[in-house]
């Protein structure tokens, strides 16, 4: 999807670079200036580089680069100009994938998002289009994280709780109420297989919905999060009923 994405940027910018008459006599200045990011990985490891080139539309303006939302990051990685090349810019990925106190819209924890845009010639007011381009840290390690890590909750209300996986391109997480998947229990000797949720539900979205009386096994409810890509990566919370 993305390399279409790019053809058809490229496209219209070729087509709004320039119309000319049957003739070739009449060429009409751009509707707009387009950058566009190359190359476009899916992950890059921890530590690693790469060099991205900008190409602009009309080959004179240089590519100005930037991450998307860093300063809710603790750490996605550098940015370095490569001496005499003005459009490619050195990245070089974080020792550890980058946590987000603030998830930005369109973003995920440990993903970066790597944006470039121009400025007008000097003397016009060319409209700029800016491209992006994601892409996953990945390490040798999934981490994963949950919280808060206790919370208390009254009977048949919610509670939101964030979890996520650092690490690897499949960062999906599996959520448990009390040793059951999304807190369902199955009704034995059932046909079909029936579910009583005993414990509440908890969503693939993390929201916490409490039973409404309590559970025969006592007030608490331990909330777990495990890692797809790793099942041996696990984090955990307690919900205490009232």
């Amino acid at each position: 999807m993305e390399t279409r994405s790019m053809i058809l940027r490229l496209a219209a910018i070729a087509a709004a670079a320039a119309l000319i008459g049957c003739d070739n006599s009449v060429t009409i200045s751009p509707a707009y200036l387009g950058v566009v990011i190359s190359p476009r990985p899916i992950s890059i490891p921890v530590g690693g580089t790469m060099v991205f080139t900008g190409t602009v539309s009309n080959n004179l303006s240089t590519p100005l680069w930037s991450f998307l939302d860093s300063t809710y990051a603790n750490n996605i990685g550098t940015l370095t100009p490569i001496s005499g090349s003005s459009d490619t810019i050195l990245y070089t990925a974080p020792s550890t994938p980058p946590i987000y106190a603030q998830t930005p819209s369109g973003i995920t924890q440990g993903s970066v998002t790597l944006n470039v845009t121009t400025t007008s010639p000097p003397g016009t007011s060319i409209p700029v289009v800016g491209d992006s381009v994601s892409f996953v840290v990945t390490s040798p390690s999934v981490a994963v994280t949950l919280t808060p890590a206790a919370a208390t909750v009254a009977l048949n209300s919610t509670a939101q709780f964030i979890g996520y996986a650092v690490g690897n391109l499949n960062n999906t997480l599996t959520w448990y109420a009390n040793g059951y998947l999304g807190g369902a229990v199955p009704v034995p000797l059932s046909s079909p297989v029936t579910y009583t949720y005993p414990y509440g539900t908890i969503d693939s979205a993390g929201t916490y919905v409490a039973p409404s009386s309590m559970p025969s096994s006592g007030n608490t409810v331990t909330i777990n999060i495990i890692s797809q890509a790793d099942p041996t990566k696990t984090a955990s919370a307690v919900v205490t009923l009232h």
